[in-house]
C-alpha cells in the first residue's frame, strides 16, 4: 500500500485546496468508466437503428411455440401487473397513496367493462322506434316497423299474442294474466284497444258502433273492476314483498276505499293543461 503525504495529496496555490495527482487505483477506475460510456452509447445507437427500420409483420407466421410463448408472455405481463397492484396495496399509507390503489383498481374494472360489451349486442334503453330511419332510400320505411323488426329477429310472440282474446300471454305476471283472461269478450276488446292499440274513445266508438259516453263508461268499469282485483290481491301478500310501484297503489287506492268504499278507482292523471276561459266583455 502506498502512503501518501499531505504535500504530495493537497495543493494550496491560489487558495485553493485539490488533489495534486491521481493514484493508479484512480486512474483505472476513470478508464473503466469511459470504456462503459462507450458501450452504452453504443447500444443506443444500435437501437435507434432497429426502431427505425421498418417492421415487416408478415414476413413469416408464427410458429406453435412463439404463439405458446407469446401467451406465456401475456400471464407474465398479468402477473407482473396483479403483483405491482399487490405492492402499491401494502405501501399504501397516505390518503394519496390510497387514491391511487383505488384509480388502479378503477382502471381494471373499467378495462374489463370494455372487454365484456365487445361481446354483448344490446339495444340499449331506447324505443326501438328512436332507431327507425327517417327517410330511407334504399329499404322501404314499413320495414322499421318495430314489429317487422321483431319478426325478422325471431321475436314472435309480441305479435302472436296481439290480440284481444291472447293479450293476456303478453305479461309474465300469472295474477294479472289471469284477471285479463277472466273478463268479458267486450271489456277485453274495450281494454285492448284503448291500453294496447292507443285507440281514442272517439274512434273506438267509431268502430264499435257507439256512441262515445258508452265507450268512456265500459272503461271505467273496466278500470275499477281489475283495481279492486289488484288492491285484494296486494293485501294478501306480504308487506315487505311489495314493490314501490305495488305500495304506491296501495297506498293510494287504500285511501280512496275509506272515502267511495266500492266505488273506489283511482283516476288516470289528467296531463293536459286546463283552458284559461277567455273573459267575454
Amino acid at each position: 500500500m502506498v502512503y501518501l503525504f499531505d504535500d504530495e495529496l493537497l495543493d494550496t496555490k491560489d487558495d485553493f485546496t485539490g488533489w495534486d495527482n491521481k493514484t493508479g487505483t484512480e486512474a483505472a477506475e476513470e478508464a473503466l468508466e469511459e470504456a462503459l460510456a462507450k458501450e452504452r452509447l453504443a447500444e443506443l445507437e444500435s437501437e435507434l437503428e432497429q426502431d427505425e427500420r421498418p417492421i415487416d409483420y408478415e414476413a413469416e407466421l408464427e410458429s406453435e411455440e412463439e404463439e405458446t410463448a407469446l401467451a406465456s408472455g401475456k400471464r407474465l405481463k398479468r402477473e407482473m401487473q396483479a403483483e405491482a397492484i399487490r405492492r402499491l396495496e401494502e405501501a399504501a399509507r397516505t390518503e394519496k397513496d390510497f387514491r391511487d390503489v383505488v384509480e388502479e383498481w378503477n382502471k381494471l374494472d373499467r378495462n374489463r367493462e370494455r372487454r365484456e360489451r365487445d361481446h354483448e349486442n344490446l339495444r340499449g334503453d331506447v324505443p326501438l322506434e328512436y332507431q327507425a330511419v327517417l327517410e330511407p332510400k334504399l329499404i322501404p320505411h314499413w320495414m322499421n316497423n318495430p314489429a317487422y323488426r321483431q319478426l325478422m329477429d325471431g321475436n314472435f310472440l309480441d305479435i302472436l299474442f296481439d290480440c284481444p282474446n291472447e293479450m293476456h300471454n303478453l305479461t309474465a305476471d300469472s295474477f294479472i294474466s289471469c284477471m285479463v283472461e277472466e273478463l268479458s269478450e267486450e271489456h277485453k276488446e274495450v281494454l285492448y284497444f284503448l291500453s294496447l292499440r292507443l285507440y281514442s274513445t272517439t274512434r273506438l266508438a267509431a268502430v264499435r258502433g257507439q256512441s262515445d259516453r258508452n265507450i268512456r263508461k265500459l272503461r271505467k268499469t273496466i278500470r275499477k273492476k281489475l283495481q279492486r282485483q289488484m288492491y285484494d290481491h296486494l293485501c294478501t301478500k306480504p308487506e315487505n314483498t311489495l314493490t314501490l310501484k305495488e305500495r304506491r297503489f296501495w297506498e293510494e287506492y287504500s285511501k280512496i276505499a275509506k272515502k267511495q268504499g266500492k266505488d273506489a278507482m283511482i283516476r288516470r292523471e289528467n296531463k293536459t293543461k286546463h283552458r284559461k276561459k277567455k273573459n267575454r266583455p
